[in-house]
């Protein structure tokens, strides 16, 4: 038994990982089945299915096997305890030590005693296969929190907003920094865009400001207070991220706006659908706020998704709101309705733009250029493209036509 536990424990173990790869290959497959289709590769992907079915199929194979085999085992050592009782009680018997009777008493408990056994022993296959599982569950429910919240934790009555980095080093992986001795403020209702080339660790400032990531070195303040001190729920309620990649949930427009949140009015939804411009297509859509938008807003454009989480993040009246790439998927005429909006809802707010279009970020208060994991440049627009720089290259790049024009 002992045997055939850790040679089953391990094959379902092997079992459990091939089935999830197989589960996660069907989902990313018939989730890009148009991917697959426009490129032609229905052939390969099927092929790769069949390699993944063949491995699981494979590895329940030697689990029947295990398990094929322990049930005759158990059975020759039943018979053959059975058989040396009959051997052994038969030469006492002979011998008139014992009467026969005690030897069919010894062969009656033998069976008996192997009646429950050989129950448990098909029960036991079932346990292992469940023993198997609950292992990987309570390996992702005995994950240590990688940042966790403070023994006592600071929640303030009110935020100002006002965020500043103070020689911030931060990497992923150890030593591998993505970024060096980062130092910049923004102040209560400051504009601050931060543009440079991807890779250079733009994304990775708004990740420590919400506090998924800690800094190694350095400190990230919020109200002149480190982020560590603040208690994570509240800091992130005060804090809006429009991201480039939108997540929207299978529900209704209102519950991936409001995202379930009761606190959230009926009208304070319907203002910020009007400041994000999303009010001229949901009041298209067949039952409008109640209209299900499909598994990740299937159902919806891509501009209509950003829009949507613009919407949402206004309609949770952050003090602080973050734009990553926001804006990157959005037409030019979607772009000036935006545009008109984030003017009137940066009023009064602390606002961070990450941005590779500079039309976006032309009448920042402040510009600060990553890059290589540094603050090279910082000013405003007019500054950054006197300076000749870093910045000025980009707008270069950018607006070569209508320079050109211009000339």
């Amino acid at each position: 038994t002992g045997v055939f536990r850790r040679k089953v424990r391990e094959s379902f173990r092997q079992i459990r990982k091939k089935l999830a790869r197989i589960n996660a290959y069907l989902n990313e497959q018939v989730t890009g089945m148009s991917v697959v289709q426009l490129f032609c590769g229905e052939r390969q992907s099927a092929e790769r299915f069949d390699r993944l079915n063949r491995d699981y199929r494979d590895e329940y194979h030697r689990t029947v096997f295990y398990h094929a085999l322990f049930f005759p085992v158990v059975e020759v050592l039943q018979w053959l305890s059975i058989g040396l009782i009959l051997w052994y009680g038969g030469i006492r018997v002979t011998a008139g030590a014992i009467p026969i009777g005690v030897v069919i008493a010894f062969v009656q408990y033998g069976q008996r005693l192997y009646l429950p056994i050989r129950d448990l022993m098909e029960k036991y296959n079932v346990l292992q296969a469940a023993m198997a599982s609950s292992e990987r569950i309570f390996d992702l429910l005995d994950t240590p929190v990688s940042v966790p919240n403070p023994p006592s934790p600071y929640v303030p009555k009110q935020i100002r907003g006002r965020v500043e980095f103070r020689n911030v080093w931060f990497a992923y992986n150890e030593h591998e920094y993505v970024l060096r001795d980062v130092s910049f403020a923004v102040e209560p209702g400051e504009h601050l865009a931060i543009v440079g080339a991807t890779g250079m660790g733009k994304t990775s400032i708004i990740n420590l400001l919400s506090r998924f990531y800690d800094v190694q070195r350095g400190s990230v303040l919020v109200d002149d207070r480190d982020v560590r001190d603040y208690d994570k729920r509240w800091l992130r309620k005060h804090i809006a991220v429009v991201p480039q990649d939108v997540f929207l949930f299978s529900g209704a427009v209102r519950d991936n706006i409001t995202l379930r949140n009761a606190a959230i009015p009926p009208e304070d939804v319907k203002r910020a659908t009007d400041y994000a411009n999303a009010a001229h297509f949901i009041s298209r859509l067949p039952r409008g706020f109640d209209e299900p938008i499909g598994e990740r807003g299937h159902r919806l454009s891509v501009g209509q998704r950003q829009l949507l989480a613009f919407a949402r993040a206004l309609a949770h009246d952050p003090r602080i709101l973050v734009l990553d790439e926001a804006m990157s998927s959005v037409d030019t005429e979607t772009e000036k309705l935006i545009q008109d909006a984030i003017e009137k809802l940066m009023a009064g707010r602390t606002s961070i733009v990450i941005a590779h279009r500079l039309s976006t970020i032309l009448n920042a208060d402040k510009i600060i250029v990553i890059h290589k994991g540094r603050v090279r440049e910082c000013g405003t627009h007019d500054q950054l493209v006197a300076q000749r720089g870093i910045y000025y290259k980009l707008y270069q790049l950018q607006f070569k036509e209508q320079l050109a024009h211009a000339d």
